[in-house]
C-alpha cells in the first residue's frame, strides 16, 4: 500500500485569479494548517479565498 501525499489547501487571488498553494503553519499538538500568502506576487492584492469556496465567492461579487 503506497502513501499518497496530502494535497495542500489552495487559495485564489480575488483580484487577478492566480492560484497559490497555502503556506503550512505548524500547530501545537502536532497538527498544521494552511494560510494564503500575505500578498499576491502577480498583482499585489491581499484578498484571497480558498479554491473550494471560489465559485461561491465569485458568484457573490457579481
Amino acid at each position: 500500500m503506497s502513501h499518497s501525499p496530502e494535497r495542500p489547501v489552495e487559495f485564489v487571488c480575488e483580484n487577478c485569479h492566480v492560484i497559490y498553494a497555502g503556506t503550512v503553519f505548524r500547530e501545537e499538538g502536532g497538527g498544521h494548517r494552511y494560510e494564503p500568502p500575505e500578498e499576491c506576487a502577480a498583482c499585489g492584492a491581499r484578498e484571497f479565498v480558498e479554491l473550494t469556496q471560489y465559485p461561491h465567492a465569485a458568484a457573490h461579487t457579481e
